[in-house]
């Protein structure tokens, strides 16, 4: 089975992740930045096949098997929580969220969506 991912966040590690994956043999499918400009410019310089305009847009593509989350910590609960409710595998980056709360709320809605 292939993989595809897709990347949340344009900034330098999303590039990190993007060569990673590669190097694995991921597909990195499409990418999301905070404007549509930044999607596009991003997904042309990696060769993504695909530059979202919206976080419910890269949620409701089935081509999307896990996404990445390389964007700044406080929207890491809010973007982890909505993938995982979507049935998408997450990797965050660090941290996982901003509080000890949020990560043990994101432990628990792991264990609901496996």
């Amino acid at each position: 089975m292939k993989i595809r991912t897709a990347i949340l966040g344009t900034g330098f590690m999303s590039w990190v992740h993007a060569d990673a994956l590669r190097r694995n043999g991921v597909e990195v499918y499409g990418i999301l930045g905070s404007s549509s400009a930044k999607s596009q410019a991003a997904a042309f310089q990696l060769g993504a096949a695909k530059a979202f305009t919206s976080l419910e847009e890269l949620l409701n593509d089935p081509h999307v098997d896990c996404v990445h989350v390389c964007t700044p910590n406080r929207s890491h609960f809010e973007f982890v929580s909505e993938a995982m409710i979507a049935g998408k595998h997450v990797l965050c980056e660090k941290p996982l969220a901003m509080t000890s709360q949020e990560s043990a709320a994101l432990r628990d809605l792991a264990s609901q969506h496996p």
